[in-house]
């Protein structure tokens, strides 16, 4: 929870930044405090703490205050350390191992938080699966072309912008978007989510919640990921997005063994090859 508060701070209001400060200078009095000492500490309103509690993907302060408390009760195994100039090879392959580790362990206690089983039937009843990725998320998304390939659905994958508006505005009922995006922000894509929306097509996204993308989804998977531009951040968000895409994939691949429904051809491998 530590780690989350911390990845979130560049994503924070003011004053909702002004709330995780104050939890991360004392963790252990913070768990202790009640809604309106901690309101107080910080120099906000009660209304303000649980704002930022949701945007951590919490019920509410109680919710929080109990995953906090069980963080402080059970400490990471690994740490998260940022890079050096002056790292020598050895100290940057710990750095990046235990960094991984950590944000995979984040990750994977958050799943059972998430909606995956709703997910995985979205994709497997839908007439076509169109994976949009762009920037950071696109080599994710081309990957998910051999990934997918045994799931029962036509899978189509798109990494420009260009394309993806064009797609997303001839969607319809029976299509459903698959949007990979670390910040949620990216507007070429909440425009592509705009436009499939208002067609008729469904829409998951792997993005913060309370992101612009997020809000304009029907589903999101949040797996608390890291909004920087740095260097670990960039590595542990594919990291990340690249096993749930597997566990998905695995997911869908057994379904289609366990059913009758014939599997369907992958189409359009690239958005270069369709041009």
């Amino acid at each position: 929870m530590l780690d989350q508060v911390r990845a979130s701070l560049s994503n924070l209001s003011k004053s909702e930044r002004a709330v995780a400060e104050t939890i991360l200078s004392d963790p252990e009095r913070s768990v202790h405090l009640s809604i309106a000492r901690l309101a107080m500490a910080a120099g906000v309103s009660e209304p303000t703490v649980n704002r930022f509690c949701r945007s951590l993907g919490c019920k509410g302060f109680p919710d929080f205050k109990l995953r906090l408390a069980q963080t402080l009760a059970n400490p990471a195994s690994f740490q998260v350390r940022g890079l050096n100039d002056t790292d020598t090879a050895p100290l940057l392959a710990d750095k990046m191992f235990e960094t991984a580790m950590s944000r995979l362990s984040r990750a994977r206690a958050r799943l059972p938080e998430q909606d995956l089983a709703g997910v995985i039937g979205e994709i497997r009843d839908c007439r076509r699966l169109l994976i949009y990725g762009l920037g950071p998320t696109s080599g994710l998304a081309r990957g998910a072309q051999e990934l997918f390939i045994g799931a029962p659905v036509t899978v189509l994958v798109h990494t420009d912008a260009v394309i993806q508006e064009l797609t997303a505005n001839t969607a319809g009922e029976g299509d459903l978007f698959l949007f990979l995006c670390t910040n949620g922000e990216t507007a070429p894509m909440v425009q592509s989510a705009t436009l499939a929306d208002e067609r008729g097509a469904r829409l998951i996204a792997i993005a913060p919640t309370g992101s612009p993308l997020a809000r304009a989804c029907h589903r999101t998977l949040d797996l608390v990921l890291d909004s920087s531009s740095a260097t670990l951040a960039r590595f542990t968000n594919r990291l990340v997005c690249q096993v749930v895409l597997e566990v998905l994939a695995e997911a869908l691949e057994q379904a289609g063994r366990n059913s009758k429904r014939p599997k369907r051809s992958l189409t359009a491998p690239t958005d270069q090859a369709a041009r």
